[in-house]
């Protein structure tokens, strides 16, 4: 994956061809400076019903008979992660693709402060990975830096982290599996597709989760 962003805020994030990333029948999780307790940060809150807000806004691209495309969306909150902005302006999103989605930093708090009224205490970037696993890139790492000094400099006070929004192909009817949480990701499975979401801070550090019934 390559994300890059430009001066005005605009963030580009271009994923590596199919052929060259492991298709998985269930998503895989990616274990990522797990060496030291020491090093894991403060846990995020999530609820059960803010998990169906996720699946349902990475499940939104799905289009017949088309390969499913990347999409991007954001999570706010102050104790607890209660709010989840779709970004679904054209202002926010210009362009998306199976490996490739096209964002402006700008529009997205624009979006948030609009949505909720006040500067949230902690807010979360999102992109999805369709049909990929949640594993950040050395671009991903050397850019989640950048990014968050867009949004320190319009938010500042707020804390800024990252979500990897893995989900698999569409398979079968099957058994929903509740969500659970394990580390720094949540994995459950919809009727027909399996979701992993990892988090991290601006220095791919993971951030610990939790789900609870708020």
């Amino acid at each position: 994956m390559k994300i890059s962003v430009d001066g005005s805020g605009e963030i580009i994030i271009k994923r590596k061809s199919r052929n060259n990333r492991t298709k998985p029948t269930s998503v895989q999780s990616q274990v990522t400076d797990r060496s030291s307790a020491n090093n894991r940060l403060a846990t995020l809150v999530f609820s059960k019903s803010t998990i169906d807000q996720m699946e349902i806004r990475a499940e939104g691209g799905f289009r017949p008979r088309m390969q499913d495309v990347e999409t991007a969306y954001g999570m706010s909150g102050d104790e607890n992660i209660d709010m989840l902005h779709k970004f679904t302006s054209n202002e926010v999103i210009h362009e998306s693709t199976p490996s490739a989605i096209y964002t402006t930093t700008d529009k997205k708090i624009e979006y948030i402060l609009g949505e909720r009224g006040k500067t949230p205490k902690t807010v979360v970037d999102i992109h999805t990975h369709p049909a990929g696993i949640t594993e950040l890139s050395e671009e991903d790492r050397s850019t989640m830096g950048k990014i968050t000094n867009v949004f320190r400099e319009k938010l500042p006070g707020t804390k800024m982290l990252f979500g990897v929004h893995a989900i698999s192909e569409e398979m079968a009817l099957g058994k929903r599996v509740k969500p659970e949480a394990s580390d720094n990701s949540i994995k459950w499975r919809s009727l027909t597709r399996v979701h992993e979401v990892a988090f991290y801070d601006e220095k791919s550090r993971p951030v610990d989760v939790v789900i609870r019934e708020l």
